[in-house]
């Protein structure tokens, strides 16, 4: 009987060890197919005797030509990224940072033209794992965050000196830009950040998620770190986006969606609140995860127009 209780729990060990593995594949690795059809499920079906238009930002975006750069990270992997220039010289640079499973030229296909008519460069990065750039495990902001440091590095090195940065980021692109939040190594070429529906630490957003969907996450959350630790080298509970914002050293613009529960609201209004250094909130009325620019295009441009006209200095001719 003893020896049939060890077999049994060691089966059902390593049957739970399998599980977590797999679920961390399906979260963490590039080539899971699960969150696509969850994604493609979520998506609202197309009326077929509705014909099909194409936003004319997005249309702009499709017609204009970019220059194509690629940098190396830590973990030698090739990083991609699009640069649009300014019509006219400007110091000034939007570095993009996309959402969980996107790629840059998606996530801001709208946005993008908002910045160039301002007469701004902006660059559309791909994170390692998305899109163009090699990887095989997204991180959820941990070294994403460094990634966009390098980029940031090229931008000053490589680029212009005097470069005034806009961090932007949506979903887990906004909190990758907020975990730069504290690092003074920023300064000065970011003048300000804008995160659009960040979450407020990895753990948080799982627990939320998999209260949505009645899975205990207490245990499961914990053992699918374990074995995060084992394939990226490192463990989600180390940094967040709210322990950055702690210490942010540079303006933050909080934005989300007042409809999103993907990632709640509320997680943004707690990272506004323990921010401390200049910051404001805008939140979208009846905008979902990653919606806001869309929904109000004009709220969303106006508030940034605000921290544009107070952060950034006036070029001269």
């Amino acid at each position: 009987m003893k020896k049939k209780l060890i077999i049994c729990a060691a089966a059902g060990a390593a049957s739970y060890a399998g599980l977590c593995a797999l679920i961390h594949y399906e979260i963490f690795n590039r080539k899971a197919k699960i969150p696509s059809k969850i994604y493609q499920a979520m998506q609202p079906k197309a009326d077929p005797d509705k014909p099909k238009t194409i936003d004319p930002r997005a249309q702009w975006l499709s017609e204009q030509d970019f220059i194509e750069y690629r940098i190396e990270n830590d973990d030698s992997q090739s990083l991609y990224a699009q640069f649009l220039p300014a019509q006219e010289k400007s110091h000034i640079y939007v570095l993009c940072s996309h959402g969980y499973r996107s790629r840059g030229r998606s996530e801001f296909r709208l946005m993008t033209k908002f910045y160039h008519d301002l007469g701004f460069n902006v660059l559309l990065v791909d994170h390692r794992a998305s899109g163009d750039s090699e990887g095989n495990y997204i991180t959820f902001g941990k070294k994403e965050s460094a990634d966009l440091l390098l980029w940031i590095d090229k931008i000053r090195n490589e680029f212009d000196a005097d470069a005034q940065i806009i961090l932007h980021g949506v979903s887990m692109g906004a909190a990758s830009v907020l975990m730069l939040s504290d690092k003074r190594e920023i300064l000065p070429n970011v003048k300000f950040i804008v995160a659009d529906c960040a979450y407020t630490s990895v753990t948080d957003e799982f627990r939320h998620n998999l209260k949505k969907a009645h899975i205990p996450s207490s245990l499961l959350i914990g053992s699918v770190d374990i074995v995060n630790r084992i394939t990226s080298g490192f463990s989600y509970y180390e940094d967040s986006p709210s322990k950055c914002v702690i210490d942010a050293c540079v303006p933050i613009l909080f934005i989300h969606g007042g409809s999103d529960d993907f990632v709640p609201t509320f997680m943004s209004q707690e990272n506004y609140e323990i921010c401390s250094g200049e910051k404001d909130i805008l939140i979208i009325d009846g905008a979902a995860h990653a919606e806001s620019y869309p929904t109000d295009s004009a709220a969303y441009e106006e508030k940034v127009k605000e921290f544009i006209s107070k952060y950034l200095d006036k070029e001269s001719d």
